[in-house]
C-alpha cells in the first residue's frame, strides 16, 4: 500500500514539476505544447523573403491570424512572458535563413512609454529580442531608443490616426547615436500593421544618421 502511495506522489510530484503549455495551459515542460508549437507553425510564412517594396525591408515570421494572433495577445496583455522566448527564437531562425552573415548589426527593440512599461511590467518587444539575440549573436542595444511621448493605443484608431498618433514618438538614447554610427540598426518589433511606429522610429534614426538596414517582426498583418 505504501509502494502504491508513493508512486502516486512521485506522480503528481512529477507533474508538478513541469509547466503548462502557455496557451492551452496543458502539462508539458516547454512552453507551448506540441498541438499548439504546430498550430502556431501553421501561421508561419513558407519563404521568409524580405519585402523589399518597404523601405527599409520588412521580415515577418508569420502572418497576424488565429493563434499566432492569440498567442502575441496573451504575451502583451496577460503576463504570459515565456511566450516571447519561442517566438523570438523562430524569428530569429528566420533572420539567419535570410541573412547568414550580419556583423556590424544591432539588435534595437521598438520601446514601451515608460508609463506603459510601469503599468504592464515589461516590454514585449524587448523581451523577443532578448531571445532573437541569443539565437543569432547580433548585440542589443535594450534602451537604445527611448519612447518620449505617451500615445494612444493604436487598435483603435484609423490608418491616418496611427501616423498622427506616433509622431515624434521616439528620441536616441543619450550616446546611442555616437557609440553605434559604425553599425547598422535592426529594428525588432512583435507585429507590424500599418507600419506607422516603425516609420515614426526609423525618422528617429535617419535624423541621427544611423542606417536601419530592415525591420523584424513575429507577425504581419495584411489587412491594412
Amino acid at each position: 500500500m505504501l509502494r502504491w502511495g508513493q508512486t502516486v506522489f512521485s506522480q503528481l510530484e512529477q507533474l508538478s514539476l513541469h509547466g503548462s503549455c502557455s496557451l492551452c495551459e496543458r502539462t508539458t515542460p516547454d512552453i507551448f505544447c506540441q498541438d499548439c508549437s504546430r498550430h502556431l507553425k501553421k501561421y508561419q510564412y513558407p519563404h521568409w523573403d524580405m519585402d523589399t517594396s518597404l523601405d527599409p525591408p520588412l521580415l515577418a515570421w508569420g502572418r497576424y491570424e488565429g493563434l499566432l494572433k492569440q498567442a502575441l495577445a496573451q504575451l502583451k496583455y496577460n503576463q504570459k512572458t515565456k511566450i516571447a522566448q519561442s517566438l523570438g527564437q523562430w524569428l530569429g531562425l528566420a533572420w539567419l535563413n535570410t541573412h547568414p552573415s550580419t556583423r556590424g548589426t544591432i539588435l534595437v527593440p521598438i520601446p514601451l512609454h515608460v508609463d506603459r512599461w510601469k503599468q504592464r511590467g515589461y516590454n514585449q518587444s524587448l523581451l523577443i529580442a532578448q531571445s532573437f539575440s541569443h539565437v543569432t549573436g547580433l548585440p542589443l542595444a535594450k534602451q537604445g531608443l527611448v519612447r518620449v511621448r505617451a500615445t494612444s493605443a493604436q487598435f483603435n484608431l484609423s490608418r491616418p490616426e496611427r501616423f498622427c498618433n506616433l509622431e515624434q514618438a521616439f528620441k536616441l538614447a543619450p550616446d546611442f547615436a555616437k557609440q553605434s554610427r559604425k553599425q547598422s540598426i535592426l529594428l525588432v518589433d512583435d507585429i507590424y500593421t500599418t507600419g506607422a511606429t516603425a516609420t515614426s522610429a526609423l525618422q528617429t534614426f535617419q535624423e541621427a544618421g544611423l542606417d536601419v538596414i530592415a525591420i523584424a517582426v513575429v507577425a504581419r498583418a495584411d489587412d491594412f
